[in-house]
Formats: C-alpha cells, structure tokens, sequence
C-alpha cells in the first residue's frame, strides 16, 4: 500500500528510471527499483571530486544510476548502460559516508561485488552544509602537538569551548626549538563522530587564515581517552586524550592516535570560572533587557552568565573570574547595592577578560555596566578599558516585577511633547487603549502628540498609586495611554522608573508574562522623586521634564528634550480637589457619591 505521501517520491523514481538511456545487458533487472536511502539524499564533498556529489532517488551523480542492490551493496551502471560497478557503501555517522567500488565492467550483476577486497582504496564523503553536533572535547584543555618534528612541549597550546557546543578554538604555540611548529589559531567545527573497535573517529571543518577550499577545511581525527593515572585521587583533573588528525580531507591511514600528519596530547585545565555572582543577581536566575531583545541567564551553580538573542541563540558567555568588590556610592544617589567582577567572556569563539559592574536598582530590577574586551585578566578593570562614568548601562528585568507607587502625584498639564520616532498612523475613530508591545504603544503616542496640547493631560497615581495615565479629548476620539510603574532611583539628581504599558483588557504586561517596558527618565526644579517616597504635596506649576527610552534607562538622554519620546508637564493640582482647595482621594470621593445616593433613595421609601 502506498500513501499519499510516500506517492510523489515514487513516481519521480519512476520517472527516472523510464528516462534513462537503455539498458539492455540489465533488462532483468528492471521489474525492481534500486533507491539509496533517502537519509542519504544531498549534496556530498569527496577530497579529489571538482564538483560536488549528489544523491537523489537512484542517482549517484558522479558514477550513473543504481539498478540493484542488497544491503549495503549497490549496482551502479553509467549513463551509456556499457560499465558496471559495485559499490558497498558504509554509513559511519549521517554526515559521514564511506564507500569502496570494483573497476568499471561489463558484469550486469551484484556478483561484481565478490571483486571488491578487503584492501580496497576507502573513500570517505562528508555532508555539505551539514548540521554540526557537540565536540567530544569538553571544557578547557592544554595540549603538546608534534608534526613529525618533535614535540612541540616548551609552551602549552590550549583548547577553549565556543558559545555553542559544536564549536573549538585551538591556539598553537611555536617552540623554537621543533622544526615545523607555529604559532596559529584554528576554530574546528564538528559534525561527525563514531567509533570503530576502541578507536572513536571525529570529522570536523577547519577554519583559519590559509584556508581557501573544502580540501583545506575537511579533516579526520581518530582519538582515544586516557583514563586518570591510578593513586592520582583527582579524578578528572588528569583524564587526557591523545589525537591524531588527518592531513587531507580524507580519512585514510588514520587507524592509531599515535600516528597522524599532527599528533596532539589534550590536558584537561582548570575553568577560567572562579567564584559566582552576586546572589540577588543569581536568585531570579532569568533576566531580559526591556525590549525583550536579549535575555541573561545563570548557570554552573551561578558561577556562568549565558546572554542570549530573543530566539534563545548563545551569544555571549561570561564566567566569574574574581569579584573586586563594590564601588563607592554616586553622590545624589539612591542607595544601591553593587558589586564589580572580572569575567572571562566568550563570544562565538573569542574569549578574553571584562569588567563589569552590577547595579541592584529592585530585587526585579538589576543594571550591568561591561568595559571592553581585552586578552589579559589583570588589564580588564584598569581605567582604559573601564570607566564607570563613561560606560553605558543595560537596564534588566525579570518577567514579573513588583508594581510601585508612581512618582509626582497629582494632576498634570502636558505642556510640550515631541517623538523622535514617527510611525504609521492610524485612521481609526474609535477609543483607543494602551497594547502590550511597544510598535502599539508607541502609535497610540503619536496619536497623542498630533491633538493640541490644551486637550492632553497626564495623571500620576491617581486612580491607582502604580498607575500613570496619558490622555487626550481629540476630535471624536479619547486616546488613552496608560502605564504602571515598577522599580525606580535617582542618579546625579535624575530619576528612572521602569514602566509597563497597561493593556487592552487592563492588565500590564507583567501580567501577560511577556510584556515589553519602557525605561521613563524625568527632571525635576525641586529634584526628581523617589519611588519609595512619591511627592504628594508638588507645588502647583512646577515642571517635571519626561523621556522615554524603549530598551534600556540611557544616561544620555536629556529629560525633555531626546529620547523616543519627550514630553514636559506642569503640575495642576492634587488627584481630586474640592473648591477649598482640600485634596480628596477618587475612592473617597466615589464613595461619598455612592452614599448621598443611597440616602436618596431611603429617603424616597420613607417619605
């Protein structure tokens, strides 16, 4: 029976096989359809073929169509149907075939394939654009090679891991007195591995600055693991693997680690990971930026810092090296906890030193500052690569920050307000209510800031102490941006407050789980407010300057004039005030309206 699906692929096999040229010396075997697995359909690489190899249906591109087969031996009869060959091909690993063949014959059947002898040349094919798989290699190594030479052992070479487990970075060091060693760095991608008796085999890419095809690039390694010596009592400190590599893209005479155009002897070395971060950086243990473009994660018993892109792809991984301690205060400064490490930072497969500086602004809140990349731990916190005043900062949240009262309470006049980021607008006359993500929120602000001024007002814990509201009377529409409030602080006489947009059902995005925020930066005449001290009693007409930044709280944004969006705004009074001037809250005043409602009513019975 033949499903649907499984119908194309047989009728294309078909169709080949009624195109081909005639066959005659094979008519008896045209009653079957010889197919190579389909697992094996692509493109190959064979060191010594021009051009690429493709296996489609019973195609072999290189020798002609399959008409028979058994097992893992096939009849392969050329283009013109005069020349025959077998050829017994062995599957080591999906990326890796191997195959030997006869000489070409008029023999139309697989009784050809007696011909092929156990020393029979072995050619080997590797995958093209194939899917690379973990490195059998692990961690940190330190390693001797010899390249026929001597051992190259005055200095050590060493192994280091990339941000993604396929990957290795080799640096060889030269040892003046071998022949033949150098100084070079080579990254090695890997994509195949199998064993075969207690050999285990590894093919791999090579990339480094001579390269300049695939017969450079390809390469086999054979490698076995030398168990810890007895009575060491370190355990894996001192496992080591000895390796021989190939020097073609092939894997012929490569049957001992101890013979190979390069042999090499792998230590296994310490971690460059030292100590751990701080634990109100490790105990959310997730972190995202504010736009939700990058995510920071602990690992490794907190001691590894994995930064990834919003498709969960490794960036960056940093390892604590050494904590130095926290920095002295800022002064006009909210109080903040705040530690200063060395990392050992890995990026694709570079690695070096960082510092970096942790700020805790909340404990869902956190701001890291990083210096720049250098090769030498103890240069990474020196004034030229760090400098604290001039680094930028990365505002992190976690998914679920706590909700905070807003600063400046009270009623508010915008009194100018200005994007720096235009987006399409939108035609629609209806009421419109903040969204979860920022391209919404932000076309709800554009919205705003075309009406006239005299119909914008902004209101600041009011109808809730978390809430900041936006709204505008304009034409026949009410525009209405809100936000709540999360974490914020003060730094040199400037304040940050981290804001959710309020979504269409009313709740923030914190409650959806993943919801963009952005980073609100405000001035002050009198200063800028605290969070854990909101201002109640602002004078009226004094001036709070606002900006807004979509993925982090930028120091170089100036409150009311740069930013995604810019905004002044005068204060006009309390929340609700009665004509005497005495401030009311809107519960209160909702229910005093509710009473005097009700004794209506009961007056109305009894009467």
């Amino acid at each position: 029976m033949v499903t649907s699906q499984g119908a194309p692929h047989i009728l294309l096999a078909f169709t080949l096989v009624l195109a081909a040229p005639p066959l005659p010396l094979a008519a008896r075997h045209s009653e079957s359809i010889c197919l190579f697995p389909e697992r094996w359909q692509g493109t190959w690489f064979q060191s010594g073929v021009r051009l690429p190899i493709t296996i489609l249906l019973n195609r072999f591109s290189t020798k002609g169509r399959c008409i028979a087969s058994k097992e893992d031996k096939f009849l392969i009869a050329n283009e013109n149907g005069n020349c025959f060959r077998c050829v017994s091909i062995h599957e080591v690993h999906e990326n890796v075939l191997q195959y030997k063949e006869t000489f070409c014959s008029p023999v139309d059947s697989l009784s050809l394939c007696s011909q092929i002898t156990g020393d029979a040349l072995l050619y080997s094919m590797f995958r093209q654009n194939a899917i690379a798989l973990p490195c059998p290699f692990t961690g940190y190594h330190t390693f001797f090679y010899n390249r026929g030479h001597g051992e190259c052992n005055t200095l050590a070479s060493t192994m280091e891991p990339c941000t993604q487990d396929s990957r290795l970075l080799l640096r060889y060091q030269a040892c003046p007195d071998v022949s033949g060693s150098e100084s070079a760095v080579e990254e090695l991608q890997c994509l195949a591995t199998w064993k075969e008796g207690s050999s285990r085999y590894l093919v791999g890419k090579i990339e480094h600055g001579h390269v300049t095809s695939n017969e450079d690039r390809y390469r086999c390694f054979v490698y076995d693991k030398i168990p810890p010596s007895s009575g060491s009592g370190d355990g894996e400190g001192n496992v080591a693997y000895r390796v021989a590599q190939s020097g073609d893209a092939t894997c012929n005479g490569l049957f001992s680690p101890m013979e190979g155009s390069r042999t090499m002897t792998l230590y296994k070395a310490s971690s460059p990971s030292r100590c751990k971060f701080p634990s109100w950086v490790s105990n959310p243990g997730h972190w995202h930026t504010l736009d939700h473009r990058r995510s920071y994660s602990l690992r490794h018993r907190n001691s590894t810092l994995r930064i990834a892109d919003s498709d969960g792809r490794e960036e960056t991984r940093v390892q604590c090296s050494e904590v130095k301690g926290p920095l002295p205060a800022i002064p006009g400064s909210s109080p903040s906890d705040n530690m200063q490490i060395v990392g050992h930072y890995t990026v694709g497969c570079q690695s070096g030193y960082v510092c970096m500086v942790f700020y805790k602004r909340d404990q869902h809140v956190i701001e890291v500052q990083s210096g720049t990349f250098t090769r030498r731990f103890e240069e990474a916190c020196n004034k030229s690569n760090f400098d604290r005043f001039r680094a930028p900062f990365v505002t992190l949240v976690t998914t679920s920050p706590d909700l905070k009262s807003c600063p400046h309470s009270g009623r508010f006049a915008v009194t100018g307000i200005h994007r720096h980021v235009r987006e399409e607008r939108s035609t629609d006359n209806t009421a419109i209510t903040g969204t979860r993500g920022g391209n919404d929120e932000e076309e709800i602000l554009s919205q705003i800031q075309d009406c006239p001024l005299e119909t914008v007002a902004l209101s600041s814990a009011c109808s809730e102490r978390d809430t900041m509201e936006v709204r505008s009377e304009c034409d026949i529409k009410r525009i209405v941006s809100a936000y709540r409030c999360h974490a914020g602080w003060i730094e040199n006489g400037t304040g940050y407050v981290i804001m959710t947009p309020v979504g269409r059902s009313g709740t923030s995005g914190a409650g959806a789980g993943a919801g963009r925020r952005y980073c609100f930066i405000y001035t002050s005449p009198g200063g800028a407010t605290s969070l854990s001290s909101p201002s109640s009693q602002s004078a009226t007409g004094h001036v709070v300057r606002f900006s807004t930044s979509a993925d982090t709280c930028s120091r170089t944004v100036i409150p009311g004039s740069t930013g995604v969006l810019a905004f002044n705004i005068t204060h006009q009074g309390m929340c609700v005030e009665t004509s005497g001037g005495s401030a009311l809250t809107m519960q209160t005043a909702g229910s005093i309206v509710c009473l005097s409602i009700l004794c209506l009513q009961f007056g109305r019975v009894f009467r």
